[in-house]
């Protein structure tokens, strides 16, 4: 028998009676895939294909139990009897990968998105929370009863539905843990005050939940194990309160994170950013373990790759590792894993963008980097195409390459043009930023597939009408990408440079920096991160409303940080007007207030260029019937238009109808 690279990783295990195939699990996320608060035929496929990937165990998104705990237009309601015959399909479809499935309760108590829908905010005491920026309403004993019966209803319906288990979500400074916070419960009655009083509305529900479920359905407890704020519990606080709750005899297992929904700073941590490693998160785990014994322990956070959870698992004594955001990059992890393909696996790159990002945004989840993701029911399982076609994709950045691979892994000939020596386009720039190893990952994994398809590349060529002529090609993708854009010619003394000479490690011989920002995008705030930590000066005037205004929060939180603690200089709400021979000219995009600086240099991040190319696209479009263009070179935008264009346009221009329905 073939010894497993990561035995502890693909051992089997049990919570309570249940037992598992492997130790990897997707937590609980969400995934806006919800209409009328129950999980759409989307979600239903999203799951499957994580099962169908070999995942151990999976556990669903937070449920909300009470109509003032679905804290968005999108939060599943676990309360309504309809949610049996939905979750019924799902369970039967892990069940027959030999998954196990498990789903979160909750209520958000005052963390919540108010809507014209959801707008009854409730939480033990009427105490604001910062980052929503919401007075909840303090609750009533009967709603507090409510909510409580709202729980075991919900543990019922979910038993009855055919899962495994639930797990009670006492992180991030949510109802559970408003009660326990002495900073948030403010109450005089049997559910404030004292410590036990504080932990009773917890005590209420696991007690009424264990009697209504039986022994035999899985119970576990989600903890931060440190807020990272001074509103949620501490660690020293967090470990009082799982000694207190284990000893209730009832939980069966123990999932810990960090951080709180409560803070800016502490919602950083609900789904770290790079700069963050699994082991700098969780060195008082030890600490846990102590007070549990032997019931299971699970830890998730920033555990993106199989070499990161055999470690812990062998060094941590950890039971199960929570892999969920390389599990929304690749649900097939596990089975590549065990098939000796970890070089085929599609790696995470900690962007934060079409995960979290678009929950933010109240939008569907998807992958930057994995197009499937969010959209399995209509493209986990693409056909080869009927007719082998030969393809030309112009353009080897991110966008091209995705365009080649989908062509190629549906059974084209494909040749990919770089005009470079190097594929990547602008993953080659990000690469120069700090924490940013993990696109690294994901390019080395592109250049690896596109060989093991058998991919043409040609490097070092621009590509023309003339060059095409020499082939056959029934169809051609056009991705040449973008520049950064450089303001017309000017004539001062200040040094410049673009954002992208400044990760691409050009020197920068200057001290006292400027950097113009445009739209509050990476290139401008990383540029500024990087100067700065090699002790320049460094001062970031930006157009929009706020310092990386376009950077998902998490990430944002993170660069609002490191700017401060490098003495980066913010000054949002300004442009650039006027360049003298010495000076720059800035103006309050409102009062048109005038400001003057004396920098050495000038770095631009003011947006990109597509343009060098469009001549030569024009030719080809006249020349060639079958012409996509997509990515920076369609127009400047973000990775994530990028990468669906590049797999979506590959799926239509080898189509033989004249017109694709397009899944966005």
């Amino acid at each position: 028998m073939t010894k497993l690279k990561y035995p502890q990783l693909f051992s089997k295990m049990k919570i309570g009676n249940t037992e598992f195939k492997n130790r990897i699990m997707t937590s609980g996320h969400q995934t806006t895939l919800v209409e009328d608060h129950l999980p759409t035929d989307d979600f239903v496929a999203y799951h499957t294909e994580r099962a169908k990937g070999g995942v151990g165990l999976i556990v669903m998104e937070a449920h909300g139990v009470h109509h003032t705990g679905l804290n968005t237009p999108f939060a599943i309601d676990a309360s309504n009897p309809k949610i049996v015959d939905i979750h019924r399909n799902t369970a039967a479809n892990v069940h027959q990968y030999g998954g196990k499935l498990f789903a979160q309760l909750i209520h958000h108590g005052r963390e919540a998105y108010v809507s014209e829908e959801n707008n009854d905010v409730v939480a033990p005491s009427a105490v604001p929370t910062e980052r929503f920026h919401i007075i909840p309403r303090e609750l009533e004993e009967e709603e507090i009863q409510e909510i409580i019966d709202g729980f075991v209803g919900s543990a019922m319906n979910l038993k009855e539905a055919g899962l495994d288990g639930v797990e009670f979500v006492g992180s991030h400074t949510y109802l559970f843990e408003q009660f326990w916070s002495p900073a948030i419960n403010k109450r005089t009655d049997h559910w404030g005050g004292s410590f036990e009083n504080r932990m009773r509305f917890t005590k209420e529900v696991i007690k009424r939940v264990r009697d209504a479920v039986g022994e035999d359905f899985v119970l576990g407890m989600r903890m931060s194990l440190h807020s990272k704020d001074d509103v949620g519990t501490s660690g020293e606080e967090s470990l009082k309160v799982i000694r207190y709750l284990h000893g209730l005899g009832e939980l069966n297992y123990w999932s810990l994170v960090i951080g709180s929904s409560a803070s800016y700073k502490g919602s950083s941590y609900i789904v770290p950013p790079a700069n963050d490693s699994a082991s700098q998160l969780f060195t008082d785990a030890n600490q846990v373990r102590e007070i549990i014994g032997k019931t299971p322990l699970i830890i998730t956070s920033r555990i993106y790759a199989p070499e990161i959870a055999e470690r812990f698992l062998q060094e941590k004594d950890v039971d199960i590792v929570g892999m969920t955001r390389a599990l929304i990059a690749d649900p097939h992890l596990p089975s590549k894993i065990l098939a000796d393909n970890e070089q085929q696996i599609i790696p995470c790159i900690a962007c934060n963008q079409g995960c979290i990002g678009r929950y933010q945004e109240h939008l569907p989840i998807r992958c930057t980097i994995n197009p499937v993701t969010g959209r399995e029911k209509h493209f986990a399982d693409v056909p080869k195409a009927a007719r082998i076609q030969s393809f030309s994709v112009i353009g080897g950045g991110p966008s091209g390459i995705m365009a080649a691979l989908t062509l190629a892994k549906n059974g084209h000939h494909v040749t990919l043009f770089e005009e470079k020596n190097q594929l990547g386009g602008q993953l080659n720039v990000i690469q120069g930023a700090l924490n940013r190893d993990q696109v690294g990952n994901w390019q080395t994994y592109l250049i690896s597939e596109l060989k093991r398809l058998n991919v043409k590349i040609e490097t070092g060529k621009r590509v023309t009408v003339e060059v095409l002529n020499r082939y056959q090609f029934d169809g051609v993708i056009v991705a040449t990408g973008s520049k950064p854009l450089i303001p017309e010619k000017f004539t001062t003394n200040i040094a410049s440079y673009s954002s992208w000479d400044v990760l691409n490690k050009e020197m920068i011989k200057e001290e006292n920096i400027i950097v113009i920002d445009w739209k509050g995008d990476w290139p401008g705030i990383e540029s500024a991160e990087l100067l700065a930590s090699q002790n320049k000066n460094v001062e970031i005037v930006s157009r929009s409303y706020g310092i990386a205004e376009a950077v998902q929060q998490y990430k944002r939180n993170k660069f609002l940080e490191r700017m401060d603690e490098l003495g980066v200089k913010q000054t949002p709400n300004f442009k650039l007007v006027e360049l003298k021979k010495e000076k720059v000219v800035l103006e309050h995009l409102f009062s048109g207030r005038k400001e003057e600086r004396e920098p050495e240099a000038i770095i631009f991040a003011v947006g990109q260029d597509a343009s060098d190319y469009l001549a030569e696209f024009r030719k080809i479009k006249s020349h060639f019937k079958n012409v996509l263009r997509i990515g920076d070179a369609k127009s400047p935008r973000t990775l994530d238009e990028a990468v669906w264009e590049g797999f979506h346009a590959a799926l239509k221009i080898s189509e033989e109808k004249e017109e694709a329905k397009i899944y966005g």
